[in-house]
């Protein structure tokens, strides 16, 4: 399995590789350039994306990749702009300088989410006219497929299998991330946002995935026909 690194800094890529090459069954190869970057990704399929944010150029450079990709994508910054580059499709956000261990394990855990993700391969889910397959990471409405990034995926699938029940940030932390403890409450909402911008007609009007009294969401097929 491949990792691709878009990193610049000699020293900065030398410990990513090196970090990398600890894990089982896994290379890396590292990227000077965003271009470079979107090279590599269409000619593999990498199982990670570390990226540093500079050279990813913010939020152009994450709708870029995901564009092109729903790879798990790792970037390395500024925490304090973890929030718009996560309402952008990054998957975590971290602190360069990171904490080797930190690092570890935030591949680790995408790795794990790949092998959920085999085992439930042809899986596919309905409710009303949304159609999601968690294996492909997409979703289609109303003749429409849209891409989700990896975290979307868990979390669309999560609700369409519970599909009418009310189920709280809490939950959605613990029984669509696996319990993440770097996933906040706040990490769900834009989560939902970015669910809604693609699959509600109307995102500020959500009748699929709505917003319930308490802090909690609910999918529900939408009603047939004109609102009344």
């Amino acid at each position: 399995m491949l990792v691709l690194i878009l990193e610049s800094e000699p020293e900065y890529a030398a410990v990513a590789v090196h970090l990398v090459s600890q894990l089982p069954n896994l290379k890396a190869r590292v990227l000077p350039t965003l271009e470079r970057l979107a090279e590599a990704i269409r000619q593999d399929a990498p199982a990670v994306i570390l990226a540093d944010a500079g050279l990813l150029q913010g939020l152009r450079g994450v709708e870029a990749v995901r564009s092109i990709s729903t790879a798990p994508l790792v970037v390395l910054g500024d925490p304090q702009q973890a929030a718009p580059l996560m309402e952008a499709g990054a998957d975590y956000v971290l602190p360069k300088p990171y904490p080797p261990a930190i690092l570890m394990a935030t591949v680790r855990a995408t790795l794990r989410r790949r092998q959920v993700e085999r085992r439930s391969a042809g899986r596919v889910v309905e409710v009303g006219p949304l159609v999601v397959e968690p294996a492909r990471r997409s979703a289609r409405i109303e003749g429409r497929r849209h891409l989700l990034s990896p975290r979307e995926a868990d979390l669309l699938e999560y609700l369409a299998l519970n599909a009418g029940v009310v189920v709280s940030r809490r939950q959605i932390i613990d029984g669509a991330w696996g319990g993440d403890p770097r996933a906040t409450p706040a990490a769900v909402t834009m989560c939902v946002h970015r669910l809604r911008r693609k699959l509600e007609p109307d995102p500020d009007q959500p009748r699929l995935l709505r917003s319930h009294r308490g802090g909690g969401y609910v999918l529900e097929a939408p009603p047939s026909g004109p609102e009344g």
